[in-house]
């Protein structure tokens, strides 16, 4: 799960299921990694759900080398992939350089390489994260929220994700309390509201 799930409301019970509700979708979607800290406020007497989250660093560009291990027997080159955010990204330079028919991959994190003549020639091969968590976070998001909430607004700055949702007309209150919850996310604060 993620580093941080904080979920508040006037259910106990109700929060726990949801925390544990949101921490499997989130997983099953594949999300979980790129979240730094969750914050969900349910107030379903209202109704009003928040669901804020700070997403961990982007990484950036590296080689081969740096994100997965070589080695070469005979004319095929091994990489094994010890950092899965660039799995996608290490598989699409492979293709581009040798060509599909010389990259099989073994399995999720294995692949086998014809056509390289070291393996020091893949480890200097330059990929970049696969990862676009933000779109797809929001959509996980969305999922999150009660299929009936169908008012919602998005908040969005630096690297915090917020959705607010209600059920008929959104107030400025219900954005207040959303601006306070990402605001507080934000800046690394306590969520008091």
């Amino acid at each position: 799960m993620a580093a941080d799930i904080v979920v508040t409301g006037p259910d106990e019970y109700g929060c726990e299921r949801y925390k544990a509700l949101y921490g499997e979708l989130m997983n099953d979607v594949g999300k979980l990694a790129a979240i730094e800290k969750s914050y969900l406020l349910l107030r379903p007497e209202v109704p009003l759900f928040v669901v804020s989250v700070r997403m961990k660093t982007i990484p950036s560009a590296r080689t081969i080398g740096a994100v997965a291990s070589t080695r070469s027997e005979r004319d095929v080159v091994y990489v094994s992939i010890s950092d899965e955010m660039y799995a996608p990204g290490i598989l699409t330079a492979l293709w581009h350089r040798y060509g599909r028919d010389n990259v099989q991959q073994i399995d999720r994190l294995d692949i086998s390489v014809r056509g390289a003549k070291t393996s020091f020639e893949v480890d200097d091969i330059n990929v970049e994260s696969q990862e676009q968590p933000v779109k797809e976070v929001l959509g996980a998001l969305n999922r999150v929220l009660p299929e009936g909430i169908r008012v919602r607004r998005t908040l969005t700055g630096n690297d915090v994700i917020t959705v607010v949702a209600t059920e008929e007309r959104m107030t400025q209150d219900m954005l207040d309390v959303a601006g306070k919850v990402h605001d507080s996310m934000q800046n690394g604060g306590e969520i008091d509201v």
